[in-house]
C-alpha cells in the first residue's frame, strides 16, 4: 500500500478523534455530589491462625546490596551515584565471560532461566548492606565459648549416633 491511500483513513481517524474527544472530558468531570475522602483505617498487619505475622507473598532477592558492609565503607548508606556505579561494577562482573575447563568456569548460569539480578526489575535500595545491626553492617565474630559449645553439640551428635 502507498501512503496516499492511508492518508484518508488518517484524516477520518483525525476527525473522529475531535468528535469524540469532548465527550471523553465531559465523562471524567467530577461531580457535584462527589463526597470528601473519609479518614482512613489504622493498617493491621494480617496474622496468621496461630498469631504470628503472615509474611505470604512474593520476595526476592534480586539486590546488589551485599550481606555485609564491605571494609572500605563505613556509611550505612551510600549515595545514588555510588550505588549506580557499584551496581554496574557487579553487573559487569556478572556477565564476564570465563574461560571454559577452568574452576571460575564451573558456574549456575543464571542468565539461561532468566535469573540474573540485571534482568528483572531492581528497587534501588541505598544500604550499604543488608545486615542493620549491629550498627557497623558485619555479621559479628562468635565467642570462642559458644564456639566451642557448638563443636561439643556436634561431636556429641555424632557419638549419641
Amino acid at each position: 500500500m502507498t501512503c496516499r491511500a492511508l492518508t484518508p483513513i488518517g484524516v477520518a481517524g483525525l476527525c473522529l478523534a475531535g468528535w469524540l474527544a469532548p465527550a471523553a472530558v465531559d465523562a471524567q468531570a467530577p461531580t457535584a455530589a462527589a463526597k470528601p475522602p473519609t479518614a482512613a483505617k489504622k493498617w493491621t498487619p494480617p496474622r496468621t491462625p496461630d498469631g504470628q505475622p503472615d509474611l505470604q507473598g512474593f520476595w526476592t532477592n534480586t539486590t546488589y546490596v551485599p550481606l555485609e558492609r564491605p571494609k572500605d565503607v563505613t556509611k550505612e548508606f551510600l549515595t545514588a551515584e555510588e550505588v549506580t556505579e557499584r551496581i554496574k561494577k557487579a553487573a559487569a562482573q556478572e556477565n564476564e565471560q570465563t574461560e571454559p575447563g577452568t574452576v571460575a568456569d564451573v558456574h549456575y548460569d543464571f542468565t539461561q532461566f532468566g535469573l540474573d539480578r540485571s534482568q528483572g526489575p531492581l528497587a534501588l535500595n541505598l544500604r550499604s548492606s543488608l545486615i542493620v545491626d549491629p550498627r557497623d553492617g558485619r555479621i559479628p565474630r562468635r565467642r570462642p565459648k559458644s564456639q566451642a559449645a557448638e563443636i561439643q553439640d556436634l561431636v556429641g551428635g555424632y557419638a549419641n549416633r
